[in-house]
């Protein structure tokens, strides 16, 4: 891995937590929240941005001062967390959490303002244009836009205050390969800009998102082969393209829980001819459905059971099984998945 001239060589190192699942240690939830970032990322539909809510839930009800940013600016977060879209500022949606979503042309015109005394809404000259242009369109500094937003607001301060304005900021990341574009950002960017005001600002986020006691990274999975292979991938590309700390695996709509041998039993009596009749009467129909779902139960729980190996196998942390609740997004499921988190990150 080489490393910008005049920067010294930097390999990754695992946090504190990895190293501690190296050991075949838990992480706790309350070393996770100890964090100022913390990315969740993985595959579209794997259910990032319920985890990264149920998250920013256990997190405010702990005390800390939340904000949720989404990335890909969907609403999906919010509505997670039962509120309509939030927009650009941050919105408050739940005692001491707010959400906000990230847009590349307001994250400029901010930089703008925040760097240049520019004002916001101000028509821009056509040579600001042209930088507006390579700001917002090429994908090197949109990445930056994105990253150096989140690491602004991890860097605000209150009004006459030296604390900060949040105490833990969760960002629900754009699928994949994007939230790593996002994250090797800084990186790629110092072997860019040689000098001068924007190198410091971008040796300041770079330094953020590699320093391990202050951000880290969850991944996020499902019990099918596509979400595994790709969050295995991603963390290594994590670790070694953006040096970010990767510290859980979740490993969501898992079916962890066993078909025993007294479910079987008691489907072998309610079929039994002798009972069938009376049983078909009670529930007013056959026991057939009931078996069928005994045997899907069966069976999902094979698979999670297989790709729960699999991962722990290629993962150098913790891959927790979060069960499925069910599939609609919303602050009821979200409450849900918080509480079980809540019991299986202790």
């Amino acid at each position: 891995m080489s490393s910008p001239a005049g920067m010294p060589r930097r390999s990754w190192r695992p946090s504190t937590a990895v190293r501690s699942a190296i050991a075949g240690e838990r992480i706790e939830l309350a070393t996770l929240l100890r964090r100022r970032v913390i990315f969740v990322v993985g595959k579209g539909g794997t259910g990032r941005s319920t985890m990264t809510a149920a998250l920013a839930l256990l997190a405010a009800r702990a005390g800390k001062r939340v904000l949720a940013i989404d990335v890909d600016a969907k609403g999906d977060l919010a509505a997670a967390l039962g509120s309509p879209p939030a927009g650009f500022a941050p919105h408050v949606v739940q005692h001491n959490l707010s959400v906000l979503e990230l847009r590349t042309d307001e994250s400029f015109q901010e930089y703008l303002n925040i760097y240049f005394k520019v004002p916001r809404l101000t028509r821009l000259t056509p040579l600001a244009r042209v930088f507006d242009f390579i700001a917002t369109g090429v994908p090197g500094p949109r990445d930056m836009l994105v990253v150096g937003k989140i690491a602004y607001e991890e860097r605000r301060k209150e009004p006459d205050s030296r604390a900060p304005v949040w105490d833990l900021i969760l960002v629900d990341c754009a699928a994949g390969g994007q939230a790593e574009s996002h994250l090797a950002a800084p990186k790629a960017m110092l072997t860019l800009v040689r000098g001068g005001l924007i190198r410091a600002q971008v040796e300041w986020i770079d330094a953020l998102i590699r320093d391990s006691r202050r951000t880290t990274t969850v991944l996020c999975a499902l019990p099918e082969e596509m979400p595994v292979v790709e969050a295995i991938e991603l963390n290594e590309r994590l670790r070694n393209g953006s040096g970010v700390a990767v510290d859980v695996c979740l490993l969501n709509r898992a079916a962890d829980e066993p078909v025993t041998t007294a479910h079987r039993r008691l489907m072998v009596a309610m079929t039994d001819p002798e009972h069938a009749d009376a049983v078909a009467q009670r529930l007013g129909g056959s026991a057939a459905p009931l078996e069928a779902g005994i045997d899907l139960q069966a069976h999902l729980n094979d698979t999670t059971a297989r790709y729960m190996r699999q991962l722990r196998g290629k993962l150098p942390m913790p891959v927790v099984p979060v069960p499925f609740i069910v599939d609609r997004t919303g602050l009821t499921t979200t409450r849900a998945v918080a509480d079980a988190l809540s019991s299986r990150l202790s």
